[in-house]
């Protein structure tokens, strides 16, 4: 069992430690943050009003397993981003699915959302199945790129909205 609490400047130091690449930091932030992330990069994150981030709280051991944000994007819409199971070792777990799904339960019952969207990468299967599995669909006409060392990474946006969120919550 998972639960979201505030990200707060005590949390700093864990997260930087869990970002160990300039590929991982693109990976889950786009171009919002650069490497090597630093204490003042995440203050300023912080300060951003548009912004709800969360520390991912596994609750048997009350320990702090990963990260993720919730960001208002206008009228309704908000945009899940720098979602993060911290520790290699509980990656491809299960995890992501369950913070996933407790992000979408905040954004339509508490923030009353109409729709929420996310980027991933179009290499990204294990994350997309994920996305999928709570509801999102790919939005096609959606799409960035990102140049990365020598390659290009190609963004995938997906989107859900509280109807497609309320079918897919019937079905678990």
């Amino acid at each position: 069992m998972i639960q979201l609490s505030p990200f707060r400047p005590a949390d700093f130091d864990l997260f930087i430690s869990w970002i160990d690449s300039e590929e991982l930091l693109i990976q889950i932030a786009g171009s919002y943050f650069s490497y090597p992330l630093t204490a003042p990069q995440l203050q300023r994150y912080l300060e951003d009003n548009a912004s709800t981030a969360f520390n991912v709280i596994e609750m048997a051991q009350q320990k702090n397993i990963g990260h993720a944000e919730i960001i208002a994007t206008g009228e309704g819409a908000y945009k899940l981003d720098k979602v993060i199971v911290g520790d290699e070792a509980n990656r491809g777990k299960g995890i992501g699915g369950r913070i996933i799904n407790a992000l979408l339960a905040y954004a339509f019952e508490t923030l009353q959302a109409r729709e929420v969207e996310l980027n991933v990468f179009d290499w990204n299967i294990a994350g997309i199945k994920c996305y999928e599995r709570a509801g999102f669909t790919v939005n096609e006409a959606k799409t960035q790129s990102f140049r990365v060392k020598d390659q290009t990474w190609i963004a995938k946006n997906m989107t859900i909205n509280r109807d497609q969120w309320l079918q897919a919550k019937a079905t678990k």
